[in-house]
């Protein structure tokens, strides 16, 4: 089990986290983390700016989630990336 400092944090806007979601698959090893943020990681923003959903999940499933992207929802793959990076950045700090 990843400790919480080792979770990746994926901020998408509604319609990429939409794509995402109707891309995995149910019994994918990333879906509960999809199912999670789709319960709980819900953000409004503030009037005139988008609403975000956050994805926290292990770097292993940031990987997958990257790799569905790349063939299902191309607009998630930049923010996808950017988390990764953040996450690996502040590893290489400790």
């Amino acid at each position: 089990m990843p400790k919480p400092d080792d979770n990746v944090e994926i901020v998408l806007s509604e319609s990429n986290f939409a794509c995402i979601e109707g891309a995995t698959a149910k019994g994918s090893p990333v879906r509960n983390a999809v199912n999670m943020a789709s319960q709980h990681g819900r953000v409004t923003g503030a009037p005139g700016t988008p609403n975000t959903v956050l994805i926290t999940c292990s770097e292993a499933q940031a990987d997958e989630l990257l790799r569905l992207a790349q063939v299902s929802c191309r607009a998630a793959m930049q923010d996808i990336k950017l988390a990764l990076a953040q996450m690996r950045e502040g590893k290489l700090k400790l």
